[in-house]
């Protein structure tokens, strides 16, 4: 999918995981990428001003409290119901989140030039993980009863 393709689209390409809490903030999540694709979409043609700094800031502080708190969700209900594929849940959460780190390195650095390429990996990574990883415990959930 283009990167420039609406949010709309892009929400209408994420898969239904079967738990609507969870449905509920892949969304929200979709959306703290598309505020980040205008972002850089508005930076690629001009250098960032303190506004825009902080504006990238409070983007990132918003991004890891959410992302933090749906893998705690996630995984809690995950064990709370003996999902067989925990482990390597867990451990692509701990890669995101990493990699958060990482980039938050990046912005209190100042470094505009990640941001293209995260902005790419982002979404790569939302799409795969909704859509494949998570999917994958659609009928597991369902099966306990949780939706």
């Amino acid at each position: 999918m283009p990167l420039n393709a609406s949010i709309r689209d892009k929400e209408c390409l994420l898969k239904n995981v079967g738990v609507m809490e969870f449905n509920k903030q892949h969304l929200r999540l979709a959306s703290y990428a598309a505020e980040f694709q205008e972002l850089v979409d508005k930076l690629s043609a001009q250098e960032p001003t303190l506004q825009d700094w902080k504006h990238i800031d409070a983007l990132f502080a918003r991004i890891s409290r959410f992302v933090t708190e749906h893998f705690r969700l996630e995984e809690e209900m995950m064990l709370q119901h003996g999902y067989p594929g925990y482990e390597s849940q867990k451990k692509q959460h701990d890669d995101f989140v990493k990699k958060l780190i990482d980039v938050q390195g990046d912005v209190r650095g100042r470094n505009i030039h990640f941001t293209s390429s995260f902005c790419s990996e982002l979404w790569t990574w939302l799409f795969h993980h909704i859509n494949v990883i998570d999917f994958a415990y659609r009928d597991f959930f369902i099966s306990k009863g949780l939706n």
